[in-house]
């Protein structure tokens, strides 16, 4: 009798295994049945909306001059909404539909700054070459010159970039959902903590004393000018340092670091960590696996087989290993 109750107990084990196997079989088919439904309506929405992009930008040529800087405003919006649209969508759309779809909002993003360049065309932020001065004041006192001159003005604000600008003493953050792919400016910051954690198009650092900048992946460039004695946690496809003091750059840089009418800047690779870093490096599409971040060319420096005095490589023993406590609160 106790081998008979033996056989039915794991008989009936064996069905209530195989029953929970099927329910757990049929939970798996409804929530693939469910995103699939998501991503055709994912997928439909974001073909209407980049559609209407498209047929903004097609209208640009045929407008008159004086409403043609409204228009793009609107285009603009229209591509940070459709962006937000992609990343607010990521929990559910597989990681190769997410790139196509970053791929097809940053290839409008570029299409709008083309147009307006060719329709609308405004100064450039760049960097102008200077013979390398005896000192520092007189490094100074070449910026200052070059600032009334009207060759260039940091502190004048591009319409296309958005950040923030003159604060003291502050812990400042964006996250992904503002950030992706724009122009981000940190300008005439002064002992502030920045954390950036999201995928930008390019980064303006200018004017920046005694600062931390902790930032995600930037798919183009990192523009850093008039820095005095900060921390620059930052990957990108390529750095330029101009006219910048006794700053540290924990660097991912994919292509080149160029340093310009710079002194004791030091490197060290980027060791950034936050959640979904590794998800805004796919979207950014920088290589994690080439980083130059201790080859960095000094346009001062023309001797090919002597080191540049204006850079050097961070000792291990000084680098900051951890970061986390510096999300909070501002550099001492």
């Amino acid at each position: 009798m106790s081998d008979k109750n033996a056989v039915l107990e794991r008989l009936s084990r064996r069905d209530a295994q195989r029953l929970e196997k099927l329910q757990k079989a049929h939970k798996a088919r409804e929530e693939v049945e469910a995103t699939s439904e998501t991503e055709d309506y994912f997928s439909g929405a974001f073909k209407i909306r980049s559609e209407n992009v498209e047929q903004l930008l097609t209208q640009v040529p045929s407008l008159e001059m004086d409403i043609l800087a409204q228009h793009f405003d609107i285009v603009k919006r229209e591509i940070n909404e459709l962006q937000k649209f992609v990343v607010t969508s990521s929990f559910f759309l597989k990681e190769f539909n997410m790139r196509k779809y970053l791929g097809i909002v940053q290839n409008l993003q570029t299409k709008c700054y083309e147009l307006e360049d060719t329709f609308v065309p405004r100064k450039k932020f760049g960097f102008t070459r200077k013979k390398l001065p005896k000192s520092h004041s007189q490094k100074q006192h070449s910026i200052d010159e070059s600032d009334s001159s009207g060759k260039i003005d940091s502190n004048k604000w591009d319409e296309k970039l958005f950040g923030f600008d003159s604060k003291e003493d502050k812990v400042l953050s964006l996250e992904n959902v503002d950030l992706f792919q724009r122009d981000v400016a940190l300008r005439n910051l002064k002992n502030c903590t920045v954390s950036l954690k999201g995928v930008m198009g390019t980064l303006h650092i200018t004017n920046l004393d005694n600062c931390i900048v902790l930032s995600g992946p930037v798919t183009s460039s990192v523009f850093v000018e008039k820095c005095t004695n900060c921390k620059i946690v930052t990957a990108c496809q390529q750095l330029r340092m101009h006219s910048s003091l006794k700053c540290d750059i924990y660097l991912h840089v994919t292509s080149k670091g160029i340093v310009e009418d710079c002194l004791d800047i030091r490197t060290a690779p980027y060791n950034l960590t936050y959640d979904d870093l590794d998800k805004h490096f796919n979207m950014s599409m920088l290589d994690r696996n080439s980083n130059n971040w201790d080859c960095l060319d000094d346009f001062n420096w023309l001797a090919p087989d002597i080191p540049s005095p204006n850079w050097s490589i961070l000792d291990v023993t000084q680098r900051v290993t951890n970061w986390d406590e510096w999300w909070s609160k501002t550099p001492l």
